[in-house]
């Protein structure tokens, strides 16, 4: 996803005006550019301090030619470039599509079908790399391109000539770690077989969401490549043999870029004979329309809707269907991309720009030092609102980076809600946006506070793109101090990363995955505990029974990633620990498998039963169970609590426990509890939903730590990173449960403490009632006897 230009940055790049911020790095920056003609364009801009170097300058110019050599309709062509410019820049296609990298991050693996097209096209752009007497070098998920006609190749920004041995240092590591061929771990040179073996990296991830030689620190990751063999265990039989081939260790045992795609297609036809092919053309299409455009583009850039030149196809529907709906809203938001009309502040900019008569945009050009377009404008503006523009505003800003006072004349600062409004998690989005109101509009309306909050909710769809832009405006607007959310796993999982890299503090009431702290190290907190513990604490509960002996668990696989690690712990306590026998079936994905699984768990004669799938299935299943006479103690997932599934089920629901560490605060006797359900009751006209509590104790504990972050001097902003190392080692007292954070920024608690923490729910007379904690429920069952 992209983001707005910053103030510093340029408005146009010779004949590209720049539209928005696709990517920054090391190196330089990455801007979405539009011609005159309409055409769009990635244009990276290397920083002066590269440029400075003559060296530098020579290999650029020289691959950025050598580059406009490769003939593949997979590779993102390089249409302009200048290495002779202040700062250097290169521009090429623009292709909309989310990276691979992304799209997994997203919505998980790929099916083999689609790892097969993506091989075979990847593997053809390869050979026209090679053909040019280029090695790319850097081949991975990150770098591979989704379109709905086919991936495509991009960057070639550490690429080289095959026979250019001059311009590049002997003994170096160049490339990503985890995707390094052997050789190149070992700083020898890099040759086409190294490309051939990042092939296979890719694909592997692709396949299993992991890279072959897992993460880590890039020292491990190049040990492993050179020493251990590659870990294949999610790749499928028919795709297994060519990509164990692409990862031999030896360099002349891989197959040829030819070799690899004729082997990756294979079977590519005879499963795709009915699915008519996307075409590629070399007119592109007019979009919504299949009516060719004659609008080509005439400045010497290139349309990306399809390949152009060339006979390929590709199989349309060659990628999964939410993945199809990412590449779909990438290119929406590229066509919705305004039209940006010449304004005299922009033609003095011209003057002066990368392809004009002076320097870059914003320096020097004739008639001295001028401040840059955007800059101007944000002057403008505020000037326009001090003068009366909007009502009751009142603007305030300081060199050392102030707030914004609310009307009382206290400084204002901002809690971010990403939430979710759609779809399944709903319920849940809107939960967490109330809590954080409730509690922020708690704080305002203390006299004692010194400054004022105001809450700002921003929707991600629940879908994983969608959240990265969410996080990117959060992120930016530097009056949010802290977030609340993500809701979903998904969005958690892609978010995640914006907001560590910014070093914005962000707490997660509802997901309970937990490895985000890989890819988010510092400012990442989640306060719900994890799928994994939550399933080892059923078992817990299923022994203070006293019912259980042989346990039949069905794990329904269209829930996800969560029900397997529910079930794992569950089954492994159950069996090692409470000594007790188990019976798993499991339900794949996309079948109607659940009644057959639970009628053949009932077969063998369990004497309680654990269904692990969405309501939907469970309630399913619940009525199976109901109607084969079924009466031993039942459970569901914890992630159905609070869902419909009484309303579903119906009287076959009746009895069914739940075990989570959500609480019901009605049910509590604690006085902060019943200060919580009145308050809630009197905003918003009911009972505390489920969940609820969970999200306002957490926007409490993070208002009450950044609290102590706020400088004495009421003008000064706090450091970001301060609120997180506060948070790491914070303990809060919630409603329901004690709230701190383990080395991960997962929910941890005392070796006793989840007994307190944890409750058990159960269906009676249509809906959820709280039983009392695991502790509660063990003591009731000690003094039983």
């Amino acid at each position: 996803m992209s983001e707005p230009l910053q103030a510093s940055d340029p408005s146009r790049i010779a004949g590209y005006r720049l539209l928005r911020r696709l990517g920054a790095g090391g190196m330089g920056v990455v801007y979405l550019g539009r011609t005159a003609s309409g055409t769009l364009a990635a244009v990276k801009v290397i920083r002066a301090g590269s440029g400075a170097d003559a060296a530098f300058r020579a290999r650029f110019a020289r691959e950025a030619e050598l580059a406009r050599r490769v003939d593949s309709p997979w590779v993102v062509p390089v249409v302009d470039a200048d290495a002779d410019a202040r700062e250097p820049w290169l521009a090429t296609a623009f292709v909309p599509g989310p990276s691979l990298a992304e799209a997994v991050a997203a919505h998980g693996p790929l099916p083999s079908r689609a790892v097969r097209v993506l091989g075979g096209r990847l593997a053809e752009a390869l050979r026209g790399v090679h053909a040019a007497g280029l090695v790319h070098r850097d081949v991975k998920s990150g770098n591979a391109l989704l379109a709905l006609d086919g991936p495509r190749l991009i960057d070639f920004g550490i690429a080289r000539a095959v026979d250019d041995t001059a311009l590049t240092a002997s003994g170096l590591v160049v490339g990503t770690p985890g995707f390094l061929a052997p050789e190149q771990a070992r700083g020898e040179d890099a040759t086409s077989a190294g490309d051939v073996f990042a092939l296979g990296c890719v694909l592997a991830y692709a396949l299993t969401g992991t890279p072959p030689f897992g993460t880590g620190s890039p020292d491990a990751l190049l040990y492993r490549a050179v020493h251990d063999a590659p870990r294949l265990d999610g790749v499928d039989g028919a795709l297994r043999p060519v990509i164990a081939r692409c990862l031999a260790k030896r360099p002349g045992d891989r197959p040829t870029t030819e070799e690899a795609g004729r082997l990756l297609t294979k079977g590519t036809a005879e499963n795709t004979r009915d699915t008519p092919a996307v075409p590629t053309a070399g007119t592109p299409t007019a979009p919504g329309t299949s009516k060719p455009t004659t609008d080509t583009p005439t400045d010497g850039a290139r349309a990306e809707a399809t390949p152009a030149g060339h006979g390929a196809s590709t199989p349309a529907g060659w990628l999964p269907d939410p993945v199809a709906r990412m590449v779909a809203a990438r290119s929406a938001e590229g066509l919705a991309l305004p039209d940006v009309e010449p304004t005299a502040v922009d033609e003095a900019d011209g003057q002066g720009g990368q392809g004009g008569q002076g320097g870059p945009p914003g320096s020097d050009g004739p008639g001295g030092p001028r401040p840059g377009r955007r800059r101007m404008l944000l002057a403008g503006g505020a000037l326009l609102l001090a003068a009366g523009g909007g009502a009751g505003a009142v603007v305030w800003a300081s060199a050392n980076g102030g707030r914004k006072p609310s009307g009382s004349g206290r400084v204002r600062y901002v809690l971010g809600v990403h939430t979710t409004r759609g779809g399944a998690d709903a319920a849940l989005g809107r939960v967490c946006e109330r809590a954080a109101r409730l509690a922020v509009a708690e704080h305002n309306a203390s006299p004692r506070r010194a400054y004022g909050l105001a809450v700002r909710a921003l929707d991600d769809r629940g879908d994983g793109s969608a959240a990265l832009e969410v996080a990117r405006r959060f992120t930016a607007d530097r009056d949010v101090v802290a977030v609340l959310g993500p809701v979903t796993e998904i969005a958690m999982r892609t978010a995640s990363v914006v907001y560590g890299a910014a070093g914005l503090t962000h707490v997660s009431s509802t997901t309970g995955e937990t490895n985000y702290y890989a890819s988010s190290p510092r400012t990442s907190f989640q306060s719900r505990a994890s799928h994994t513990g939550l399933g080892g604490y059923s078992s817990f509960h299923m022994a203070t029974t006293g019912r259980v002996r042989r346990l039949g668990i069905v794990v329904d696989r269209s829930a996800g990633l969560p029900v397997l690690h529910q079930s794992t712990l569950l089954t492994i306590l159950w069996r090692d620990t409470f000594d007790g026998e188990v019976v798993p079936r499991v339900v794949a994905e996309e079948t109607d498998d659940g009644p057959g699984a639970v009628r053949a768990v009932l077969g063998a004669g369990v004497d309680a039963f654990v269904y692990l799938g969405p309501p939907a299935a469970t309630a399913r299943a619940a009525r199976e169970l109901a109607a084969a006479g079924f009466t031993g103690p039942r459970w569901m997932s914890h992630q159905v609590y609070g869902s419909d599934f009484p309303r579903r089920a119906g009287g076959a629901g009746e009895g069914w426990y739940v075990v989570t560490s959500a609480v019901d605060a009605a049910a509590l006797a604690a006085k902060s509890a019943g200060d919580f359900v009145r308050a809630w009751r009197g905003r918003y006209g009911g009972a505390p939903e489920p969940y609820a509590a969970e999200a306002y104790d957490s926007v409490r504990m993070l208002l009450a730590e950044f609290a102590r972050t706020v400088p004495a001097d009421g003008r000064t902003r706090p450091a970001r990173a301060a609120l997180a190392e506060r948070l790491e080692r914070a303990t809060y007292e919630g409603m329901g449960r004690t709230y701190a954070f383990g080395e991960y920024h997962e929910y941890a608690n005392t070796d006793e403490g989840w007994l307190d923490d944890t409750y058990v729910h159960e269906v009676r007379d249509g809906r959820f009632r709280q039983l009392g904690s695991l502790m509660e429920l063990r003591r009731a069952s000690e003094a039983r006897g």
